[in-house]
């Protein structure tokens, strides 16, 4: 074999080791996606989230992340047990009556820390006794669990009436008093001109029910075999979540990009006065710092009274329910 032939036996061996190693390299950098879906349509309550994929967060995190919203028709937790969706928000109550019924959730960050549910009425209402046979809005969606075992508790006789996710009903003057939240319907009743009096609000937190709220939720089995990528979703949403808190005008540039995306009928105003409230309630009740942690006294107390009113039939062990990051411990 003549000089020439050794040659370009070696070209094509290194050209072939090349192309291989290309090809490995190119694989190890594909990014399985992490779809996430928030428990809601677009708005500023999932602001943290918006500017962690808007700003790179997740990205830098080694993630391709995609924000899918549920319909109507399909529900964030329909879209985590189908597999549609990796990783959810919802609300610690709902998170509890669905681990109850099967389904193995835990919990990976906790954003809300105080609870904004709250009821309000067309005329005073100095206590929760006020309520008794009225006809009170409630969501479609959900979301309603601590006021109707209220109702319960209390033995209000409440008459509840479906609302999907307007005031209508509350300004024409078809029922006595409405589910809210602070951050939501209550803003929206403002700016459509009523003047709510503080006689008016009844919060639960007040009553002594300041339940957490949001937080991030995936499942067992997932976390189990991608527990690396949720540990980076979370710290980057933390970061998120952090950034909007010191550039809230630039997060609500974001945060109104994407309503208009999806042809979210809101205001700058609405969402501005949505994000702050949202950012308060994050902060923890005693220290009013954000731990991004859900705190084991306030599970235990929401655990033990759903439990001894019967939304749930067995407790939960916080232990299995919470999956912290090491770098948050």
């Amino acid at each position: 074999m003549d000089m020439r032939m050794i040659v370009n036996k070696l070209c094509k061996t290194v050209a072939i080791l090349l192309m291989l190693c290309m090809g490995m390299v190119a694989g190890a950098q594909e990014k399985e996606t992490i779809v996430f879906s928030p428990q809601w349509t677009p708005q500023a309550q999932f602001a943290g989230y918006y500017v962690a994929l808007v700003k790179g967060f997740y990205s830098e995190a080694g993630l391709d992340v995609r924000i899918d919203h549920p319909s109507a028709s399909n529900s964030c937790i329909n879209r985590l047990k189908s597999g549609e969706s990796q990783i959810v928000s919802l609300q610690l109550m709902s998170a509890l009556r669905f681990v109850n019924q099967g389904l193995p959730l835990v919990n990976v960050l906790q954003t809300s820390q105080q609870n904004t549910l709250m009821i309000i009425s067309r005329t005073p209402i100095p206590n929760i006794y006020r309520l008794k046979d009225m006809r009170v809005g409630c969501w479609q969606s959900g979301f309603s669990e601590l006021p109707m075992m209220l109702d319960r508790i209390y033995k209000l006789n409440i008459q509840w009436v479906p609302f999907r996710s307007n005031i209508n009903l509350f300004i024409s003057g078809a029922i006595d008093a409405t589910m809210a939240m602070s951050y939501n319907e209550k803003v929206q009743l403002e700016m459509a001109g009523q003047r709510l009096n503080e006689d008016q609000l009844l919060y639960f937190s007040k009553l002594g029910y300041n339940i957490p709220e949001d937080g991030l939720y995936t499942t067992e089995d997932y976390l189990s075999s991608h527990r690396e990528q949720v540990y980076k979703f979370a710290e980057a949403s933390k970061r998120g979540w952090r950034w909007c808190v010191d550039h809230p005008q630039e997060a609500l540039d974001i945060v109104m990009k994407v309503v208009r995306e999806h042809r979210v009928a809101t205001s700058r105003v609405a969402q501005r006065k949505m994000l702050e409230e949202i950012l308060r309630s994050q902060l923890t009740k005693d220290t009013n710092q954000r731990t991004f942690r859900l705190d084991p006294n306030d599970f235990q107390f929401t655990n033990r009274f759903m439990l001894e009113n019967g939304v749930i039939q067995n407790p939960v062990d916080f232990q299995k329910f919470v999956a912290e990051s090491p770098s948050a411990k």
